[in-house]
């Protein structure tokens, strides 16, 4: 199964986080975001990114109106009606049950380290904005990781934004 991963990071390498008020995401970045989802019809997101969609007018239904969207936490059982599962390993099985192809993690850190650690992602999509941060999240965070993956596309997402398509080898 493909798994995306797709990050906005900073010119320091840190994943840029949602909820920091010192920032905001280019909009051209999350919109590719939000299209991308919905074109595969899914996205696998955190609580704190769920949270913070629900800020957005319209909510996460909204946002993602042609997307299953499945939450990963350990500490909520259910919201509304969304999937919530404690494991990626779930998360994935979830998603290919219903017929899906390519899944799609969408954050937070937590999320995308969850699926980074045991070597589950086969596809990063990093938007580089050109920002220093200092609370910025870290990807891979197991000792033990080591995936390689090499460039299959990148390209001027805007003219301040380069976007790096890689793929695991």
């Amino acid at each position: 199964m493909k798994v995306t991963l797709i990050a906005n990071i900073s010119a320091n390498g840190k994943v840029l986080l949602t909820n920091n008020t010192n920032y905001h995401e280019p909009r051209e970045a999350l919109l590719f975001f939000i299209q991308y989802a919905n074109q595969i019809g899914n996205i696998i997101i955190g609580r704190k990114t769920y949270d913070v969609l629900e800020r957005i007018p319209g909510s996460t239904k909204k946002v993602f109106p042609n997307a299953e969207v499945v939450m990963v936490s350990e500490s909520i059982p259910s919201i509304n009606d969304l999937k919530v599962v404690n494991s990626a390993a779930k998360a994935m099985k979830y998603l290919k049950d219903k017929g899906f192809k390519e899944i799609l993690v969408g954050g937070g850190t937590a999320v995308y380290n969850l699926f980074l650690d045991q070597e589950l992602v086969t596809d990063l999509i990093f938007n580089y904005i050109p920002i220093l941060v200092g609370n910025g999240g870290i990807l891979g965070e197991s000792e033990n990781l080591s995936t390689v993956f090499s460039v299959k596309e990148k390209k001027m997402l805007t003219s301040e934004i380069l976007q790096v398509h890689y793929t695991r080898k």
